[in-house]
């Protein structure tokens, strides 16, 4: 009895060691911000002194959900602003059948946010100028939901003072060769303008596919911005093991 009564606490001893130690790790890989290379600054304007903001020096006040992947600041003729980008990671939600039942299904989802601060010459503190969300719901083997690396841009192209800033991701959730989707938003102040489309595969072989798109109603008469993105949705287009 003694015997048994010594390797029953050992065992138990190992057990809550064991989950001491994972609780541990688990904690020290804790993370508020994982810093993903977001943005491209080769292409971003040369008039226009951008710079990375640690996790530490975001405003405390500022709202903001999500894992950072990237933040800059800059100023411009409207005032001094923060870009924050953020992705959630993938999840488990409850999908109700309807308002009023019970019975529910358990989907996975992944988000991104991205979000523009703004303080002007009056202001004490920096205000959210416009916020863009989009999100993944996949049963796919494959899937990723993310801001594109080394694709956000920070520019002036039409030398007027106000930065445009240019946010190109992707939605992918596949079982096999489909592309995914894929948008590029730019906006100036908060005027948006967008192009809408997919992917491209196999873009190094004689037979691509994908990569189209559609632009918004308020680019077909501003052709500087159109010029601008089209030829960013080119540089980026294609996947090229960048998402797995």
């Amino acid at each position: 009895m003694r015997l048994l009564l010594q390797v029953s606490l050992l065992l138990f001893s190992s057990l809550v060691f064991s989950q001491n130690t994972n609780s541990k790790e688990r904690y020290s890989g804790l993370k508020p911000h994982v810093w993903m290379s977001i943005w491209d600054k080769k292409n971003s304007s040369n008039s226009i002194a951008i710079d990375t903001l640690r996790y530490n020096d975001i405003p405390k006040y500022l709202d903001f959900k999500g894992t950072v992947v990237e933040a800059l600041q800059w100023k411009d003729q409207l005032g001094s602003h923060i870009l924050i980008q953020t992705v959630t990671g993938h999840f488990v939600r409850k999908v109700h059948d309807d308002n009023l039942s019970k019975d529910y299904t358990l989907e996975d989802k992944s988000e991104l946010y991205c979000y523009l601060f703004t303080k002007t010459d009056t202001d004490n503190e920096f205000k959210r100028k416009w916020r863009i969300y989009d999100y993944n719901d996949c049963f796919g083997v494959d899937w990723f939901t993310g801001f594109i690396p080394s694709a956000t841009t920070i520019t002036d192209v039409n030398n007027n003072g106000i930065a445009e800033v240019c946010i190109p991701y992707v939605l992918i959730c596949r079982g096999g060769m489909d592309p995914g989707a894929m948008k590029i938003i730019l906006y100036e102040d908060t005027t948006k303008y967008v192009l809408r489309g997919s992917t491209m595969l196999m873009c190094d072989s004689k037979n691509p596919y994908g990569g189209e798109f559609t632009e918004s109603e308020n680019l077909k008469n501003n052709k500087t911005f159109s010029a601008f993105l089209k030829a960013h949705w080119e540089r980026n287009k294609c996947e090229n093991g960048k998402y797995y």
